[in-house]
């Protein structure tokens, strides 16, 4: 719903989700892509702009999928 630029104000009205909880999400998920990148500059010898550009396809591929109903 962020991604959709939702803020977290929405999200909480329309989900019923803390605003503190979707943080900690977001924060968590941020943790987990700084150690993928990691792992992919340290392993696979990638430059940024190599990772900038698969994030971008990851997106483009993403928004291709149907979304989930929760």
């Amino acid at each position: 719903m962020l991604a959709e630029r939702n803020s977290l104000a929405a999200i909480h009205r329309i989900k019923g989700i803390k605003e503190e909880a979707v943080m900690d999400c977001l924060l968590e998920a941020a943790n987990h892509v700084e150690e993928i990148e990691a792992l992919l500059l340290a392993n696979h010898h990638l430059t940024r702009v190599q990772l900038d550009a698969m994030w971008t396809y990851a997106v483009i591929k993403g928004k291709k999928w149907p979304s989930r109903r929760t």
